[in-house]
């Protein structure tokens, strides 16, 4: 009966410790993914800063076609991948996806209001980089 007991526990412990293992995997391996596709993002916010000035007319509110889409396709990308690990991630990828949209027309105004967009966007990056970089540390 001991016997049958500690069989038991152990394939209960076995069968617990591999399943915590496989979801750390795949969490490590989204967080890895995401802080790439985050550092991305950042890049096409930077480089709207500094190396790409658009101007722009009344009817092109996009500016450069390309940023637009990267930027879009970026932002969509941490959104999803945020939504499959645990809080507060979810939340940092709807905020990053939300500010995007609110702010990325704005990137190419060439006045203060592409100053705002610039800062709310990095912050919002950085929030969810410091997010996911946590859970990495934090996974064992």
């Amino acid at each position: 009966m001991i016997s049958l007991l500690i069989a038991l526990s152990s394939l209960g412990y076995n069968t617990w410790r591999n399943e915590t293992s496989e979801l750390h995997r795949n969490w490590r391996q989204a967080s890895f993914e995401l802080t790439r596709e985050i550092n991305d993002l950042q890049q096409v916010v930077l480089y709207r800063r500094y190396f790409h000035p658009v101007e722009t007319t009344p009817t092109d509110e996009v500016g450069d076609a390309e940023t637009w889409i990267r930027g879009w396709g970026r932002v969509a990308s941490v959104r999803d991948l945020t939504s499959v690990l645990p809080d507060p991630l979810p939340a940092h990828g709807a905020h990053l996806h939300s500010t995007w949209s609110q702010h990325a027309q704005h990137l190419n105004a060439g006045d203060e209001s592409a100053r705002e967009a610039e800062e709310a966007l990095l912050a919002a990056l950085d929030n969810t980089r410091d997010s996911v970089l946590q859970l990495i540390r934090n996974l064992r």
